[in-house]
């Protein structure tokens, strides 16, 4: 049977119970890691998964059961547990009722494009790859300790389906690379570089003008950290790359997520129309945007679009899923989304980003004059009830009367999320787009670090010493988990 066959069933055999409202979410998922370390290959996994998850609303209750075993005995028996779970639920429950907002009906099937997909490839051309970059980032850098390369690829095909008429299939690819590097440094300080690249697409992605700049970059900011020392820490303007950049956006933005609002984890609750950063910031969560996070329907059948978050300082919006949004009378933003069909859906970000500005790099460094360049996020840790945070930096650059100095390591930036906004003072007109993924209630989904630069005219720096010597480098640290 076709998964669209297999969705039917379940539709079909669910509407025969008392539920309310019934979906179904059906997925044919290939996915590939394979890994270098020093030139080893390492970490290679291959998977294919076919997974089906049923949930059914019952008087105001909900039930969920998902499975990786594909059939019709299967399909009959995970329905009967949902709705045998939300009964059972519904018999105890009080709670006020759940309002799921209404979405446009449709019947479409969409698809990325792709010129290798990950499916058809041979297992030697990803390996032949990866020892092609191992060997020029080592042969450039001999002082090397360490080097990681990963590879990770996915293929899924969705299909969702509801009690409402709505069936949607749509075709997800995605390739990503991810470069880690450890190297002892001037004064013996140990030095770390981890960096991502890839997107929406196959293995050609990394056959472009694009990825040759990105490798060339990387070579080069890890020969210039050999001789890079570390930073003794003050106040003082910073000027943020575009990965710090993001990774600032990205954690104040699940302060919007509505599902922690409701939990009253988030302090926004009323604030719509406050002012909350600076007239020039602007911040966009938009999953039809050309990045990592990219999708064209979420896990409850919205299809994808752009929510402003901040327009020119002033909270304007939050991120929703169907019932968040029925419950504060709001429209869906297409922010319900899953790690796979096994998992049940929440709020999530997608592409999450400062909008651009109007200044180049070197405006930006003429006007911050004296202060420090902070580049590549290698972590955050942030509580968004608070709004207390850190960014732990890779490395960074003094700025001296406008230019850019020398090479600084082992430093964390730290603030106030609902606070940081309001000190921003310039932002470049360029964006950079890179992979990452983020953690939300033990779901990983992808999500697109897209930020241009960012300059503060004031933030706490922090030395970091001690815990980065003991952190360990490995790819839930490069995909920055939050």
């Amino acid at each position: 049977m076709s998964l669209k066959s297999f969705a039917i069933e379940a539709i079909e055999y669910a509407q025969k119970t008392d539920a309310d409202y019934i979906d179904v979410r059906v997925e044919n998922l290939f996915s590939n890691q394979t890994g270098l370390r020093n030139s080893e290959t390492c970490g290679v996994n291959a998977n294919l998964q076919r997974n089906v998850g049923i949930r059914v609303l019952y008087k105001n209750c909900w039930g969920f059961a998902a499975s990786s075993s594909l059939n019709k005995t299967s399909i009959k028996q995970l329905v009967k547990s949902a709705f045998k779970t939300a009964k059972k639920v519904a018999a105890q429950n009080s709670a006020p009722p759940i309002k799921i907002a209404s979405i446009p009906r449709k019947k479409t099937s969409v698809a990325d494009k792709c010129k290798k997909d990950p499916q058809f490839l041979e297992q030697s051309e990803r390996i032949e790859l990866l020892n092609t970059i191992s060997s020029r980032v080592k042969g450039a850098l001999p002082v090397l300790k360490m080097f990681d390369i990963k590879l990770l690829e996915e293929h899924t095909q969705k299909i969702f389906m509801n009690s409402e008429g709505i069936e949607i299939e749509q075709i997800l690819i995605r390739a990503s690379m991810f470069l880690a590097s450890i190297l002892r440094g001037a004064g013996n300080v140990q030095t770390f570089r981890t960096m991502g690249f890839g997107g929406v697409g196959g293995l050609e992605q990394f056959e472009t003008y694009q990825f040759d700049e990105f490798l060339i970059d990387y070579i080069k900011t890890l020969r210039n950290l050999t001789q890079a020392k570390l930073l003794k820490p003050k106040e003082q303007p910073v000027i943020l790359n575009e990965m710090m950049s993001w990774n600032l956006c990205h954690e104040f933005c699940h302060a919007v997520e509505y599902d922690l609002i409701q939990q009253g984890l988030s302090p926004l609750q009323n604030k719509i129309g406050t002012k909350i950063g600076s007239e020039l910031v602007t911040i966009i969560d938009d999953a039809s945007f050309n990045g990592f996070g990219e999708y064209y329907f979420d896990d409850e059948g919205v299809k994808a679009s752009g929510t402003l978050i901040i327009e020119d300082g002033l909270l304007f919006d939050f991120l929703q899923n169907r019932e968040t949004a029925g419950e504060s009378k709001a429209i869906p933003t297409s922010n319900g989304r899953a790690e796979s069909a096994l998992n049940l859906p929440e709020v999530r970000q997608s592409n999450t980003f400062f909008e651009p500005g109007n200044h180049s790099f070197e405006e930006l460094l003429e006007s911050t004059r004296s202060g420090l360049f902070v580049s590549d996020t290698f972590g955050a840790t942030a509580d968004i009830s608070t709004g207390s945070f850190q960014l732990d930096a890779q490395f960074g650059r003094k700025i001296e009367r406008g230019e850019l100095g020398d090479y600084v390591v082992g430093f964390s930036i730290t603030g106030n999320l609902y606070h940081v906004l309001g000190d921003v003072v310039g932002i470049s007109k360029t964006l950079g787009s890179y992979p990452s993924f983020c953690g939300k209630n033990g779901q990983l989904v992808p999500v697109g670090a897209i930020s241009p630069k960012l300059a503060l005219k004031r933030i706490n720096v922090i030395s970091t010493t001690k815990q980065r010597s003991l952190r360990k480098i490995d790819f839930k640290e490069a995909r920055n988990n939050s």
